[in-house]
């Protein structure tokens, strides 16, 4: 029980400490608040950049982050119509490739036949 109101005072804490710096109020307020913890943070992030050996790729500008998020998002959409429109074919395609795998054995083969044979 300790544990959990420990757990839920730190998440009661941090949820109060951004809503007082003025993430979740107007938008003005909130690109300065993003300002101030980038100009706060980055010294430590240029610290954290020397220590790994790899090439971090660049995060987008703010303004771009929206466009982009746009962009991917309706490629998203049109790419997930784009397979709905073709989902017949491939039903009837991948369909046909398994019967005729399984028509390649020789007993399931001799099994079909003797039904048609029958007719």
């Amino acid at each position: 029980m300790i544990k959990f109101a420990i757990k839920a005072g730190l998440a009661a804490s941090a949820i109060y400490y951004v809503r007082e710096q003025g993430v979740w109020k107007n938008s003005d307020q909130t690109i300065e608040t993003g300002k101030r913890l980038k100009s706060a943070v980055s010294p430590y992030i240029e610290e954290v950049k020397a220590q790994i050996p790899i090439e971090l790729p660049v995060v987008p500008q703010t303004e771009n982050a929206c466009q982009l998020a746009k962009e991917y998002w309706n490629a998203g959409v049109r790419a997930t119509f784009a397979f709905l429109v073709k989902l017949p074919d491939y039903s009837c395609e991948y369909t046909k490739k398994g019967r005729d795998k399984l028509m390649e054995n020789p007993e399931i083969k001799n099994f079909v036949n003797s039904f048609s044979s029958a007719n």
